[in-house]
């Protein structure tokens, strides 16, 4: 999770793993989370290059005539070179 504003970010990290709980005879799995411990908040920290263009561009001015402005930084992040796959819930 990543806190971010104009003057910086914080990173906020959670890792876990996956515990498999079922499997059904089609080939679905259901998993749990199984949490890790939790390192301390990191001021600045590393993020993946496509978060990190989405943080840089959320605080990007730019003039914006455009009806979806979450497809808009989409637009903007796949120009720079980012592959973008949205699942069905951004869909709707």
């Amino acid at each position: 999770m990543v806190l971010a504003t104009q003057a910086g970010h914080v990173l906020h990290q959670f890792p876990y793993s996956e515990r498999l709980l079922s499997r059904s005879a089609e080939g679905w799995a259901l998993f749990a989370p199984d949490w890790r411990p939790t390192s301390a908040p990191q001021p600045g920290g590393e993020l993946d290059p496509p978060i990190q263009t989405a943080v840089n561009f959320s605080f990007t001015p730019i003039e914006l005539d455009y009806p979806d402005p979450f497809g808009f930084t989409v637009v903007l992040m796949e120009e720079d070179g980012h592959r973008i796959s949205l699942t069905e819930a951004f869909t709707r």
